[in-house]
């Protein structure tokens, strides 16, 4: 099988970014699931700001 520069550019050009994509699933995966970033339960709602501030 004969290939070109032109097709080893492009099988490299998509090795990198199927890396890039699962890289990206993986960690957005972990930040979901770690506690760095917990979301408020019912009971720790934002204060109501305060009306007085003109």
């Amino acid at each position: 099988m004969d290939f070109a520069s032109n097709d080893l550019i492009l099988v490299v050009i998509a090795m990198v970014v199927i890396v890039l994509a699962r890289t990206l699933i993986k960690a957005s995966s972990e930040i979901n699931s770690s506690d760095k970033f917990p979301t408020p339960s019912k009971g720790q709602e934002d204060k109501p700001e305060d009306e007085n501030l003109s």
